[in-house]
């Protein structure tokens, strides 16, 4: 179940930059909906990285991923073009119209869940039940990893590249819906925040132990990290992958068991000798490669080939692209002559975070010290010491509210804040990503005992769930499907071309 957790209270939109050829038909699909602009922007950035022709993996086409209906979840074509009156092939052909279309069926969403009305346009959170029914998802983690995904980009900002220019979009003061940590039973992978399993018509049920396997494959989603684990989750796909990898912050979302035989590789033994590891992104935008990805996938990496035994060596991690083509000797990419990774993908820089097994895969951990409440914007509580625990590492709190602790290696850390005056207290960050978020609160009193007034509960994840966070820029046989991004230029995504020859018949 997706977990909405309460709102805040929000002040009005940050507006966004943008160049007149992006800025003027957002603004104005906006108006026109009305809908909050950045939001709209949000939307498309999960979906494409703002890309507004190249189709996904899975047939989705737009930057919003728009799909036909019926067909894989998405945002539904056929119902955003009916809404203006428009032929869904010009909505496809005219960025401008998808803004349109974008716009007008996520107003239609909000209302008929808010009976009948609409939120207001500066209060983003009252709008995360209109972008779950917008998702075209069923599922509810599917929905919750699609709506965690654009309401934590909409928390932290972004800066993007687009054919038609850059935007940036200031971070905005919301509260990021997450889904409930998967059960320690369901993932193989203890650092996987998800687990959405794929459709059993995706893979094949084996019972591989360590020493079955001894390859891992990199490949690059050609679409977003929701969108992935959707079209692995249908059972239409034709293909799985084990893992999937988010741009934004090296999240991690388990698929397809360990023991079982994922459908990535377009080559049937190294499909049973491999784990593949997605990543979020086009092979041709490097952008998606982010720090946070690289991060985040090694830490992975580095867990099966330990539970598994797999060589940390160029013979054993290789890309798609180094898959041999079972049916044409002398050729790669498996049996669709795929290119991801891509020349995008920096090898030596990930082979060197893998190291010789033995490396740590770090991250930050920070949150902000405020008095009473940790939602109070206006208590601040500037030098502040913070302390990690298990570490003896001490700083204090910036004028922005915050603490930060960068370069710790991925495990579990109680930060004790403490500031004369008030009662020390502390919060548990579990921290297995590029950056988690840890947030205490101090009342205000004396504290001889050194003790503090901690209950014992871990509120670090409560926390980085629900406080505002600051701006940043971010760049952001099977038939292969979403494993096989970044396919050759001869080759054609099979289901995004199959869906378009067939409407335009």
């Amino acid at each position: 179940m997706l977990l909405l957790l309460p709102a805040i209270a929000l002040a009005a939109p940050a507006t966004p930059t943008a160049p007149a050829a992006l800025d003027a038909p957002f603004a104005a699909a906006a108006t026109e909906a009305q809908v909050p602009v950045v939001l709209l922007y949000a939307i498309a950035m999960e979906a494409s990285g703002l890309r507004p022709h190249e189709a996904s993996a899975w047939g989705g086409r737009t930057m919003f991923d728009f799909v036909e209906v019926d067909e894989v979840g998405g945002p539904d074509v056929e119902a955003a073009s009916a809404l203006l009156s428009l032929d869904p092939n010009a909505v496809i052909d005219d960025w401008r119209l998808s803004v349109r279309a974008a716009a007008a069926l996520l107003a239609e969403r909000a209302r008929v869940h808010n009976g009948g009305v609409l939120p207001p346009t500066a209060d983003l959170d009252a709008w995360q039940g209109a972008v779950t029914a917008f998702s075209g998802r069923d599922e509810p983690m599917l929905q919750g990893l699609y709506v965690e995904g654009i309401y934590a980009l909409l928390a932290a900002g972004f800066t993007a590249e687009s054919a038609y220019g850059a935007v940036t979009v200031p971070a905005q003061d919301v509260s990021v819906p997450r889904p409930p940590a998967p059960p320690p039973d369901a993932t193989d992978y203890p650092g996987a925040a998800a687990s959405v399993p794929a459709c059993p018509d995706n893979y094949s049920d084996y019972s591989r132990s360590a020493g079955d396997i001894d390859v891992i494959v990199i490949h690059t989603v050609q679409g977003s990290y929701s969108g992935c684990a959707s079209w692995f989750a249908n059972c239409s796909a034709g293909a799985s992958a084990h893992y999937v990898v988010r741009s934004s912050d090296g999240q991690v979302t388990q698929m397809v068991r360990e023991a079982d035989v994922g459908w990535h590789a377009g080559n049937w033994d190294i499909n049973e000798r491999s784990v593949g590891i997605e990543h979020e992104g086009y092979v041709s935008d490097c952008g998606y490669y982010t720090e946070a990805m690289y991060q985040g996938s090694a830490a992975l990496a580095l867990d099966v080939a330990s539970r598994q035994g797999v060589p940390l060596d160029r013979s054993h991690v290789i890309g798609h692209n180094e898959v041999p083509d079972p049916y044409n000797p002398g050729s790669y990419g498996g049996a669709g002559n795929h290119t991801d990774p891509g020349p995008c993908w920096d090898w030596d820089y990930y082979m060197g975070l893998l190291g010789d097994g033995t490396s740590t895969a770090t991250g930050k951990v920070l949150g902000y010290v405020r008095a009473d409440d940790v939602y109070n914007t206006g208590g601040n509580l500037t030098g502040a010491t913070v302390t990690v625990v298990e570490t003896g590492a001490s700083t204090t709190v910036d004028g922005d509210g915050l603490y930060r602790f960068a370069d710790l290696p991925f495990g579990s850390y109680t930060l004790r804040a403490s500031l004369d005056g008030y009662a020390s207290d502390t919060c548990v960050s579990e921290l297995t990503a590029a950056e988690d978020w840890c947030s205490i609160a101090l009342s205000p009193g004396r504290d001889d005992t050194g003790a503090g007034t901690d209950t014992g509960r871990p509120r670090g994840q409560e926390d980085q769930a629900r406080v505002p966070r600051p701006g940043k820029a971010t760049p952001l046989g099977e038939i292969p499907a979403c494993a096989t991004g970044g396919s050759s230029p001869t080759m054609a995504l099979v289901a995004g071309l199959f869906l378009l020859a067939r409407r335009r018949r």
